[in-house]
C-alpha cells in the first residue's frame, strides 16, 4: 500500500526543497515562480511571501495553502507542499507550491481576442461557476475573482482554472481576522459596497457571482466593470460604450443578457442572485434558442421571462410605493382644503414617477379663478433606507423606507408647511408668485431692492425673470420657466453666478424702460448689475437645452458681477 505524503513540511524556507524556473506574476500577497522540486524534478507554481513580517498576512498566507489542500475542487490547483502552518514561528519564510497550470491567463487571452461570441463567454463563465458553486458548498467565498486569477488551459476555453485564494474566506484555517471588518477586500476590477472598509458582509457568496457576472461583462465587452454604480447612476451594462458592445456580442440575446446583468450587478447584496445554480439557469435561459413559428403563448412567456427579473419587481415595488406616498400628501392638501372651507380650489400638474423618485405639483386658486395663487412641487426621493419628502426643494419629512410612517408628524409635517405659504400669499399682495417653486434648489428673491442686497455681499449679477400679471398666465411664465430650469446643470450655473429674482414688469419699469417697447405676452429675462442698471434683455425660451447654452454665456459674460466680464 502507497502512503500518502503529507503536503505539510517544516522547513523554514523553500530553498531547501524547491529552485526556480522562471519568474511569474504572484498577485498582491507573494512573489510567484514556476519552480523544480530537487528531490525528484517535478514542476510547481512557487508562491512566497512578500510581507513576511506581518502577522495577518502571514495567517492569511496559510489560510490559502489550507484552501488548495483540503476543497479537491477541479479546476483549483492541489497543494503540493506548504510550510505555513508554521506562520506563528517569525523564523519560517512562508511558501505555497501548487501544480502549475500549462495555459493563459482570461486577461492575455481575451486581449489577443477581437471579439468573443456569447457563446463563447457564457461556457468559460458557466465553468467558473461551477468551481464557484463547489467552493461554496465547502464555506469559501473567494472574493477576489478577476481576469488575472483565472488561467484558460491549454487555451482552450472549455478548460478553465481558478487561482489565488489570497484573500478568500473560509472556516478551515482556524484564524479570525478581527482587522477585517475596517479594511477593504475584493479588487480593482470590479469594486463591491460590501467588501469595503467597515461592511459586516464580507463573507457573502453572492459577491463571487457578481464577480462571475463582472467576468461574462469583461468577455463581451473587453472592458473591466470597475463599479456597481457609476456617477451617473448607471450600471456597467448600462453605459453607453457597454452598451455599445453588448448589442454588437449578444444582438439576438441582448434584452435577456441585460436582464441577467440587471440582477446580477444589484447594489444591495439581498437584490443579486441568491446562488450560483440560479445565475447559471438564467444563463441556460438566455442560450435557448426561440422556435421558429412559436405560439401567441410562447412567445408572452418569452416576454414574461425578459421582464420579470428582480430588479423590474423591484422598481414596481417603488414606483407603487412612490405613488402611495405622493397621494398621501394630496389628502393632507385635501383636509386642509376642507379645514378653510372650501372656498380655494386645488388642481394636479406635473405628476411624474421613476425608479429614483416621485413629483407632483398641487397648485391653488380661488374658487371660479384659473389664476393660481400658489404652487407648491413635492417630491419623495428614496435615500439609503429613509424615504424623504421634499416641498419646493426642502427636506420636511423622512420616513423609514421600508415601512413608511403617515402618521401625525407627516400630516404636521405637511399642514405646518402649506398653511403658512397659503397665509402668506393671500395676506401679502407681492409675494412670489407660485412659479417661485420651479427655481427648486434656492428660491428667487420677489424685489429687485432685496436682490440688489444680496448680489452686492456676494459680488453677483442679477439675473431677474420678469411677468407682466395682466397677460393670460402670467405671460406664459409657468410653461416657460418648467422648460427653462428644468435640467439641473442649468439651475447649479445659474445660482453659481447670480442672484435671482422674480418679479412683475412693474418692478422692472420702477428703475429701466429696457422692457417699454418689447412685449409681454411671453415673460422675459433681464440681466442687472448690483445697481439694478439693466445690462441685456431676452424672452425666456421654453427649450432645457437653448436654456443651459444661454445660462452658461450669461455667467461667462457677468462673471465679475457689475457687467461683462473682461
Amino acid at each position: 500500500m502507497t502512503e500518502i505524503q503529507s503536503p505539510w513540511v517544516d522547513d523554514q524556507t523553500w530553498k531547501t526543497r524547491w529552485e526556480k524556473i522562471e519568474e511569474l506574476d504572484g498577485g498582491g500577497q507573494g512573489e510567484a515562480y514556476r519552480a523544480r522540486r530537487r528531490s525528484d524534478g517535478k514542476i510547481g507554481f512557487l508562491k512566497i511571501i512578500k510581507s513576511k513580517n506581518v502577522a495577518e498576512r502571514r495567517a492569511r498566507f496559510f489560510r490559502e495553502a489550507t484552501a488548495y489542500d483540503s476543497f479537491g475542487v477541479d479546476g483549483i490547483p492541489r497543494l503540493i507542499e506548504s510550510n505555513a502552518h508554521r506562520h506563528a514561528d517569525d523564523s519560517v519564510a512562508p511558501f505555497i507550491v501548487t501544480e502549475f497550470i500549462v495555459g493563459t491567463t482570461l486577461r492575455s487571452w481575451r486581449e489577443s481576442q477581437a471579439l468573443v461570441s456569447i457563446e463563447t463567454a457564457v461556457t468559460i463563465t458557466s465553468r467558473l461557476l461551477d468551481i464557484l458553486q463547489a467552493c461554496h458548498a465547502q464555506g469559501c467565498v473567494h472574493r477576489d475573482v478577476k481576469p488575472d486569477n483565472i488561467i484558460l488551459e491549454g487555451g482552450a476555453s472549455a478548460r478553465v482554472w481558478l487561482l489565488d485564494f489570497g484573500i478568500s474566506y473560509h472556516d478551515l484555517a482556524d484564524i479570525d481576522f478581527q482587522t477585517e471588518h475596517w479594511q477593504e477586500v475584493g479588487n480593482r476590477f470590479l469594486r463591491l459596497p460590501e467588501l469595503s472598509a467597515g461592511s459586516l458582509s464580507k463573507q457573502d457568496p453572492r459577491s463571487d457571482i457578481c464577480f462571475a457576472a463582472g467576468v461574462l461583462f469583461y468577455l463581451l465587452t473587453g472592458d473591466h466593470p470597475d463599479v456597481l454604480e457609476d456617477s451617473e447612476g448607471r450600471l456597467p451594462h448600462q453605459r453607453t460604450a457597454a452598451m455599445a458592445k453588448l448589442q454588437y456580442a449578444a444582438s439576438p440575446r441582448l434584452a435577456r443578457l441585460l436582464a441577467l446583468f440587471d440582477e446580477a450587478f444589484a447594489i444591495r447584496v439581498v437584490n443579486r442572485f441568491a446562488t450560483v445554480q440560479a445565475m447559471r439557469e438564467r444563463m441556460d435561459r438566455m442560450m435557448r434558442d426561440q422556435p421558429p413559428g412559436s405560439s401567441a403563448d410562447e412567445d408572452l412567456a418569452a416576454l414574461r421571462e425578459v421582464l420579470d427579473t428582480s430588479a423590474n419587481r423591484r422598481l414596481t415595488a417603488t414606483i407603487a410605493k412612490l405613488c402611495d406616498a405622493l397621494r398621501k400628501v394630496q389628502q393632507v392638501f385635501n383636509q386642509v382644503q376642507q379645514s378653510i372651507g372650501g372656498n380655494l380650489s386645488i388642481s394636479q400638474t406635473g405628476w411624474v414617477v421613476t425608479g429614483e423618485s416621485g413629483q407632483n405639483t398641487l397648485s391653488w386658486s380661488r374658487q371660479g379663478s384659473t389664476d393660481r395663487i400658489l404652487s407648491i412641487t413635492y417630491e419623495f426621493v428614496p435615500a439609503g433606507e429613509e424615504l424623504l419628502l421634499r416641498m419646493s426643494g426642502e427636506t420636511v419629512y423622512r420616513t423609514d423606507l421600508a415601512e413608511p410612517d403617515y402618521g401625525g408628524d407627516f400630516q404636521n409635517a405637511v399642514q405646518t408647511r402649506l398653511a403658512a405659504r397659503l397665509r402668506a400669499v393671500l395676506n401679502d399682495p407681492n409675494a412670489l408668485p407660485p412659479e417661485a417653486d420651479i427655481f427648486r434648489e434656492i428660491r428667487p428673491f420677489g424685489s429687485l431692492e432685496a436682490a440688489a442686497v444680496e448680489a452686492v455681499r456676494r459680488s453677483r449679477s442679477i439675473l431677474a425673470f420678469v411677468y407682466d400679471p395682466t397677460q393670460p398666465e402670467r405671460g406664459k411664465l409657468r410653461w416657460a420657466l418648467d422648460y427653462f430650469l428644468q435640467n439641473r446643470r442649468t439651475r447649479d450655473i445659474m445660482n453659481g453666478a447670480f442672484v435671482t429674482a422674480l418679479v412683475p414688469l412693474a418692478a422692472i419699469a420702477a428703475v429701466s424702460e429696457i422692457l417699454k417697447q418689447q412685449s409681454m405676452e411671453e415673460s422675459r429675462w433681464v440681466v442687472l448689475d448690483q445697481r439694478l442698471r439693466p445690462l441685456e434683455q431676452q424672452v425666456i425660451y421654453a427649450n432645457p437645452q437653448m436654456a443651459e447654452r444661454i445660462v452658461g454665456e450669461l455667467a461667462e459674460r457677468y462673471a465679475a458681477g457689475s457687467g461683462p466680464s473682461a
